[in-house]
């Protein structure tokens, strides 16, 4: 975000020496677009979205005291100091909470992946854009000294 912000200072130095023309026009477009999308899933990947999961077999929402969410649901630490040495006398009742948390860290990380992935995609696009049209500024600017001269 900080290197996206830096080339936006292009804007307020060199807006003023812009020739406005076609090509330029889309590459503003593609440039803006871009750089939306990129904050966009940037922001995705800093703050994912959670799904709520389905009941269990028994329609009994369980509540999850591997992660902070279901931590939150005790009212001491004493009530949850006694759930976690009652789940802990049953492997499976252990082993199911376990495996469903690392299941939703899996399932997070890998969105998150993909946000990132697709952020960096667009931010190359959006450089590229900018790069493009500081190299239209610098040309036009040095053919309008050349044919000065």
């Amino acid at each position: 975000l900080s290197v996206l912000g830096v080339f936006m200072v292009f804007f307020i130095v060199y807006y003023r020496y812009l020739v406005i023309n076609n090509f330029l026009v889309a590459l503003l477009g593609v440039y803006f677009i871009a750089a939306f999308f990129t904050i966009f899933y940037l922001l995705r990947t800093i703050m994912p979205r959670f799904r709520h999961e389905a009941p269990d077999v028994d329609g009994a929402v369980q509540t999850d005291p591997t992660f902070f969410g279901g931590i939150k649901e005790f009212q001491s630490s004493k009530e949850y100091y006694n759930y976690m040495r009652e789940m802990g006398s049953s492997d499976t009742h252990a082993a199911q909470l376990i495996s469903r948390q690392i299941h939703a860290l899996a399932l997070i990380n890998w969105r998150k992946n993909i946000n990132l992935r697709r952020s960096m995609y667009l931010f190359v696009i959006a450089i590229g854009a900018e790069l493009l049209m500081i190299l239209s500024v610098f040309i036009a600017m040095a053919l309008g000294k050349l044919a000065a001269t």
